[in-house]
């Protein structure tokens, strides 16, 4: 069964590109463009790994993520996807970190390696 991701990014064009990325690997494909919907989408979603954007309006990466932690009970992946430098990030809630903008490469290579992690 396919390893399913939920993308969530304000900006249209990299939910897309991620998106086709993914989608071309074999991976199944859900999509936000801001917190809020994300999590709407969780609650009939089984999602295997999120990507996230750290700067969005409506609900921030940095507060889904402490958000989606106290809400759910399951521990589910974070890759935050960001223009902010990785220096400059807190990962205290995450598991991985894709500096924008990326390859098609890099952005396979963090989201096979985080979703076989421990």
């Amino acid at each position: 069964m396919a390893k399913k991701i939920l993308i969530v990014d304000d900006d249209e064009e990299d939910r897309e590109l991620m998106g086709s990325f993914l989608k071309k690997d074999g991976y199944e494909v859900v999509m936000a463009g801001n917190g809020a919907v994300a999590l709407d989408l969780l609650g009939v979603n089984e999602v295997d790994v999120i990507l996230l954007d750290i700067k969005m309006p409506t609900l921030s990466g940095y507060d889904f993520s402490r958000l989606l932690k106290w809400r759910s009970n399951k521990k589910i992946k974070i890759i935050y996807v960001s223009i902010v430098p990785r220096k400059e990030v807190d990962m205290g809630n995450v598991d991985g970190f894709i500096q924008k903008p990326f390859s098609s490469g890099v952005l396979l290579k963090t989201v096979k390696e985080v979703i076989n992690k421990r």
